[in-house]
């Protein structure tokens, strides 16, 4: 199911997710090119041993993703970084609905409130992702404790080019500290399936421009 040439992506719990290519297959050892951060585009490195997710495109724009782990680091004649993976088992190999893995790179302008109303001030912030199951928002820090809730509240328009409100509730899920803020990411709690409808049709119509724009299946605005 996979072959040289092919576009990957990949998440390392808690730390980073990148886009990457397969630089080539050997003995059952799938060879990738260094990962770039969906977010920034810089690149970042894998560790040996590190476990992570694989994801990947298939035939009629079928996703699947398995999970690994890096299991050698080399740099090439041009000093370029290689990583190694196992080829997994076909049956190891899960095919992913559309709704559990739709989440694209976006800025959009986001109130974050308090789901008491009253444990901590309302801010201002925006977010890096979302998708219909959540959002990754920036926040000096993380307001609230891993699983506990709080709302936001943003603006996305639907397929009439109306803009749309959404007041959700949501659960932290992760904090990602950076050097001088921290990446917060969210999970949507009791979300009605015609909201949800609405930013999925969001996500992939976010996901269409970007793939126009730059050719790539797991494409950056």
């Amino acid at each position: 199911m996979l072959k040289e040439g092919q576009e990957l992506r990949i998440e390392v719990e808690g730390r980073a997710e990148g886009k990457t290519k397969i630089a080539a297959i050997t003995d059952q050892v799938v060879w990738i090119e260094s990962p770039s951060d969906m977010t920034t585009l810089k690149t970042f490195f894998l560790h040996e041993e590190e476990a992570m997710r694989v994801f990947f495109f298939q035939g009629d724009n079928q996703l699947f993703a398995f999970d690994t782990k890096v299991v050698k680091r080399i740099s090439d004649a041009q000093m370029t970084l290689r990583y190694a993976f196992n080829l997994p088992d076909e049956k190891k190999i899960k095919r992913i609905q559309r709704r559990e893995y739709l989440r694209v790179p976006e800025m959009i302008e986001v109130t974050v409130l308090a789901a008491d109303g009253e444990s901590f001030e309302s801010f201002e912030t925006t977010s890096l992702d979302v998708s219909a199951g959540g959002m990754k928002i920036i926040a000096n820090r993380a307001p609230v404790e891993v699983d506990e809730s709080l709302v936001v509240v943003f603006r996305i328009e639907d397929e009439q080019g109306s803009p749309q409100l959404f007041r959700i509730k949501s659960r932290l899920v992760r904090v990602h500290k950076q050097e001088v803020k921290e990446e917060l990411s969210l999970a949507f709690e009791d979300l009605a399936p015609r909201d949800q409808e609405t930013i999925l049709r969001y996500c992939f119509r976010v996901q269409l421009e970007a793939r126009k724009r730059t050719g790539s299946v797991f494409s950056s605005r």
